[in-house]
């Protein structure tokens, strides 16, 4: 957050027509805190969402965010979705709400709700606690229906102006020939509204009633067909709709003009528009090939149809070589795959992409390969979720997804998304009642994350169980890494002979099966726990070794950011500020990569504990500020060690006497203020933020 609108996608067309209704919008926002966009699929809701949020974003101070909710299926995934949007990821409160609610109170903020008609109780349910909680905030939702909240202020988003038969011809084109024209350029370089075509073109508009979809899909047509052959179609196809009520000729229309693109496709593109739908999120030309592929779509035939069906703008390519579907389109393709073929092998085969998606991203963890991966999990998060969504729901597929989890789990550690590893890993163990491979690790997994997030005492029996598993069937790779979890969870606890028997133990196993990416974990957690003990020096001996196991792979971000933090740690302890600060910001730059935002936190706090040692009293206040916004959202404030906690005390008072209570809260809100590029600069030195008045 922060005032900006880094978190609005750009606006990738031209904007067409709405003047009106942006007027309304923005005179709706500025009376009620709570504006809902409703009309049929494909009428543009969401693109009125979006101009929306690019021209109002200045009243807004405190930033914009624009949550897509198209791809979440699950309704208690719904609000950790928005906190992610937000970049409040996960943490030790409760719920994603109340992370929602302590990083939006107090703030000026506009929360945009894109697609909710498939979750509207969710969102209902997420809106009223959120505006409750947050008087500065305004939410704007788009969907299908209203959301039945109090005091909703609900738009009805009409079709585009299409011309009448009377208009006379001097006037400008009415906004929906304007977008017909510009997607027939597009489709027909060279096409242009001449006088000649001009009657044609709004007899086509008046037929697909002004539904910016129809209009879209019409005009992708022109690449096969010439505009006259296209007219007479379209008028043939509609004009037994004029007897019908506006709305049900909406609704058809837009029916009518899909299975009307339908038709035109050919059958095996057809059968590929249906299989593509079981994708969530977009996919790419090799998952196409592998979940859509078989017999009678050769990887050859998959490659071309879906090439037909870009040509036709049934896809679109949004990014390299990556594709998506809207909604409507896909919803289209789902109904006719329930009619042409057994829907589950092909969610077996969706499943089975994603979970060895996950499986390579797990082998490249502390790889050079690792971020790429990371960043590659991100972009796949709906068709990751939707695939463990159908391993929890379908029987017999429970213990596929609890293996998939775990694949996952390094991912999600990675980017400190503690909750959402929880919810899934959690929910998969509630399934698998048998013991098995599967659930011993999930065990010390969602262990492991809880303790990172404060509830190490109630991850003792998981681990316990895990260990039990293991020792039973001669797996001494989980029995060591089940003792490394162990060993964090009594760091965590403060039990320091407990950690240093379950770390022992780790070591001795993990060092004769060469299990290196393990290793090199235990050696920092090892290092943490040393420095936490009263060993500095050994910490940072822990932290060498570490390195050295790393040696080939000398781009590795997360790992090696924790280690400059446990050696920025011990160096702390041995009063050497200098080194401390330098091990700070190198960490700082590689977490900032990573997007881990429980080392960001750690890492602004330290310095901001350097900088008053060094008597910068202002800077320090304005990164303790920057800092308090993370401890409530990720892991365990100061990792939990009481020496730290004591520090923070100590440190944070000594800054608030020396500047005094309203200079303190004034710098330390602009801290809190900043966004995590902005914080980033600060810490490094590189940008100083404008400074209250003091």
């Amino acid at each position: 957050m922060g005032g900006t609108l880094s978190d609005v996608p750009p606006e990738t067309t031209g904007f067409v027509g709405r003047e009106r209704e942006l007027s309304d919008v923005r005179d709706a926002l500025a009376r009620t805190r709570l504006v809902t966009l409703t009309g049929p699929g494909g009428v543009g809701k969401s693109r009125l969402a979006l101009r929306t949020a690019h021209e109002v974003g200045g009243r807004f101070p405190d930033g914009v965010c624009m949550v897509e909710l198209s791809g979440v299926r699950d309704p208690n995934l719904l609000a950790d979705t928005v906190a992610e949007a937000m970049g409040v990821r996960d943490g030790s409160a409760p719920s994603a709400v109340g992370l929602l609610t302590r990083a939006l109170r107090g703030k000026r903020f506009l929360l945009i709700l894109d697609t909710c008609e498939h979750l509207v109780p969710a969102c209902a349910a997420l809106v009223r606690s959120l505006l409750v909680d947050c008087p500065g905030l305004r939410v704007l939702a788009t969907g299908r229906q209203q959301l039945g909240v109090a005091r909703e202020a609900v738009l009805e988003v009409p079709p585009l102006a299409v011309p009448e038969v009377t208009d006379p011809p001097g006037d400008g084109p009415p906004a929906a020939v304007e977008l017909f024209a510009r997607r027939a350029a597009e489709a027909v370089p060279g096409f242009t509204l001449t006088d000649e075509v001009l009657p044609d073109v709004a007899l086509l508009c008046r037929r697909l009633d002004g539904i910016p979809l129809a209009i879209e899909l019409a005009a992708a047509q022109l690449r096969s067909l010439p505009l006259e052959r296209l007219v007479r179609r379209v008028d043939g196809l509609f004009w037994t709709l004029e007897s019908a009520g506006a709305e049900d000729v909406r609704h058809q229309t837009l029916r009518t003009t899909v299975g009307w693109s339908h038709e035109l496709c050919a059958p095996l593109e057809r059968l590929l528009w249906a299989r593509l739908s079981v994708f969530a999120g977009g996919f790419d030309l090799a998952m196409a090939v592998e979940v859509c592929g078989d017999d009678r779509l050769d990887p050859d035939g998959v490659a071309a149809c879906l090439a037909g069906l870009a040509e036709k703008s049934i896809v679109q390519r949004v990014a390299g070589d990556r594709y998506d579907m809207l909604d409507t389109l896909r919803e289209y393709g789902a109904v006719w795959l329930e009619r042409v073929e057994d829907v589950r092998p092909l969610l077996v085969r969706h499943r089975d992409c994603l979970a060895r998606l996950a499986r390579r991203a797990a082998a490249a963890w502390m790889t050079d390969g690792q971020l790429s991966w990371v960043r590659r999990m991100d972009t796949e998060r709906d068709n990751l979720r939707a695939a463990l969504e159908f391993c929890f729901t379908v029987p017999g597929e429970a213990r596929a997804g609890l293996a998939m989890a775990g694949a996952l789990w390094r991912t999600w550690l990675c980017r400190s998304r503690f909750t959402e590893g929880r919810y899934w890993l959690d929910r998969g163990l509630r399934l698998v009642s048998e013991p098995g491979p599967e659930s011993a690790e999930a065990l010390w997994q969602t262990a492991y994350l809880r303790t990172n997030q404060g509830d190490s005492p109630e991850a003792l029996p998981m681990i316990g169980e895990s260990l039990k598993y293991f020792e039973r069937t001669g797996d001494t790779a989980g029995y060591a890494r089940a003792q490394r979890t162990l060993g964090a969870a009594a760091t965590f606890m403060g039990d320091t002979g407990r950690a240093d028997a379950a770390f022992d133990e780790a070591l001795r196993i993990m060092t004769g099966q060469d299990l290196l990416p393990d290793l090199v974990m235990l050696r920092v957690l090892r290092g943490f726990h040393r420095s936490r003990s009263g060993d500095p020096e050994r910490a940072l001996a822990e932290c060498d070794e570490a390195l050295l196991l790393l040696k080939d792979a000398p781009t590795e971000s997360w790992i090696r950011s924790w280690v400059g933090y446990v050696k920025a740690l011990a160096y702390w302890f041995m009063d050497d500020g200098g080194r401390c600060a330098a091990e700070l910001r190198a960490g700082l730059e590689m977490f900032r990569r990573m997007e881990d935002p429980a080392g960001l936190t750690n890492c602004f706090e330290m310095l901001g504990w350097l900088s008053a040692r060094a008597h910068r009293h202002e800077e320090a206040a304005v990164l303790l500020g920057a800092a308090s916004r993370y401890p409530e959202k990720v892991g365990v404030p100061r990792l939990g060690a009481p020496e730290l906690e004591e520090a923070h005390r100590e440190l944070e008072d000594r800054v608030r006497a020396e500047l005094g209570s309203r200079r303190f809260a004034e710098l330390h809100g602009l801290g809190m203020g900043l966004d995590v590029d902005e914080a980033v600069r600060l810490a490094l030195g590189e940008a100083p933020p404008d400074d209250p008045p003091g």
